[in-house]
């Protein structure tokens, strides 16, 4: 099973999921605006740290005895996604990673360039800071007591 792709689709998902809260696109995109980033780049980098969010969790799942399913990451709850992406340090997000297609490859380069680059870091927290604040408003938008990525996202499809 290939997990990245698991993951990679799961944060698709999810920040899909996120453009359909009212309010959300108008508010990322402005922001975007006001630290002179591309959209379409920071969209590609708020991707490529949930995928990195979900991928430390799904190893810390395995690691814990847990087999690997791709229904695993639809059981995690985005807050804890959310937690991964802004409290864990950048190595531990980095760790772990299997060979990346070159695109992939290129995406997580670009997140490592924007955690070390001291000139970069403010865009780097608050790119993260975006990818939980969409995060903590599916899981608010949802009737769930403690949602989990399904309850956001929809079934796995």
């Amino acid at each position: 099973m290939d997990v990245w792709s698991d993951c990679a689709a799961w944060s698709r998902r999810l920040l899909a999921a996120a453009e359909l809260l009212s309010g959300y696109r108008h508010l990322r995109h402005r922001r975007y605006e006001d630290w002179w980033v591309h959209p379409d780049s920071a969209d590609a980098v708020v991707r490529t740290l949930l995928a990195l969010g979900i991928h430390s969790l799904v190893l810390d799942a395995m690691a814990q005895g847990r087999s690997y399913t791709p229904e695993l990451i639809g059981r995690l709850r985005p807050a804890d996604i959310g937690n991964a992406v802004t409290k864990r340090p950048d190595h531990e997000l980095l760790a772990g990673l299997p060979a990346l297609d070159e695109a992939d490859r290129l995406r997580v380069d670009v997140v490592r360039i924007l955690t070390y680059d001291p000139a970069s870091a403010l865009t780097a927290v608050r790119l993260r800071a975006l990818a939980h604040g969409a995060l903590h408003g599916l899981g608010k938008s949802v009737s769930a007591e403690d949602p989990v990525c399904e309850d956001v996202a929809g079934m796995p499809r």
